[in-house]
């Protein structure tokens, strides 16, 4: 029997791999041909490879979600940010001066202007007018001591009289240059806007409140203002 086994030999099957036994020269001159460690391990079924498989896919599954998570909490972050910032900036946007009217300012500018000038205008012409009867005032004082020397006269000719007469018509020619004119008042009802009383007399010829004599001439402007008012006395009768 052993003899019939060992003519027959060992029958192997044609697609069986017959595993040549491995020595440790032949792994270390594999290692060598390869430039890889050759490991050992336990070899994997079906059902483990497919479990490692799920395993594998939950985490990155996992790892997606909270990927996706982080985004959107940094999403919501950022509107949040966003929002008070707009919030933020509402009532300073609301706060922002207007740009102004050009027109309405320059219609009162105008305005202003024209007041002022009307204003300084009316000072000055007070200015003028106050300074020029403080002249004429005083150039009137003159007018009326040439007046009276005249009539202190008791010779009413010769060189003196004349003189002083020339001299009086040349000062009423440069008063009428100013457009003043001397007023007579002897007769004249008393007007408290032209005259200014001194004293009172009796005259049973005349009529209360007339003029009844003049102390000082009072002079006009052609227009009717008061250049200087007359100082008067007037006559007052017993009732």
């Amino acid at each position: 029997m052993s003899q019939d086994n060992a003519s027959e030999g060992t029958k192997i099957p044609v697609n069986a791999t017959v595993e040549s036994p491995e020595t440790p020269e032949a792994t270390a001159s594999d290692e060598q041909s390869t430039g890889n460690p050759v490991v050992e391990g336990e070899l994997m079924t079906d059902e483990e490879i497919a479990a490692q498989d799920a395993e594998a896919q939950e985490t990155a599954e996992s790892e997606d979600t909270e990927a996706a998570d982080a985004e959107e909490t940094t999403t919501e972050e950022n509107d949040a940010v966003s929002e008070e910032t707009a919030q933020d900036d509402g009532p300073a946007a609301e706060e922002q001066p207007k740009e102004p009217d050009w027109k309405d300012a320059y219609i009162r500018l105008r305005a202003d202007f024209d007041n002022y000038r009307k204003r300084t205008s009316k000072e000055f012409d007070d200015v003028r007018r106050r300074e020029r009867e403080r002249v004429i005032g005083a150039w009137l004082d003159v007018y009326d001591n040439a007046e009276r020397a005249l009539a202190s006269m008791a010779e009413k000719s010769g060189p003196w009289f004349d003189g002083f007469s020339s001299l009086i018509q040349q000062m009423n020619k440069c008063l009428a240059s100013f457009n003043i004119k001397p007023v007579e008042d002897v007769g004249e009802k008393f007007d408290p806007k032209r005259h200014e009383a001194i004293a009172t007399m009796q005259d049973p010829s005349k009529e209360n409140n007339t003029i009844a004599f003049v102390e000082r001439k009072g002079f006009m402007y052609e227009n009717g203002d008061i250049a200087r008012v007359a100082r008067v006395i007037v006559v007052k009768n017993p009732s």
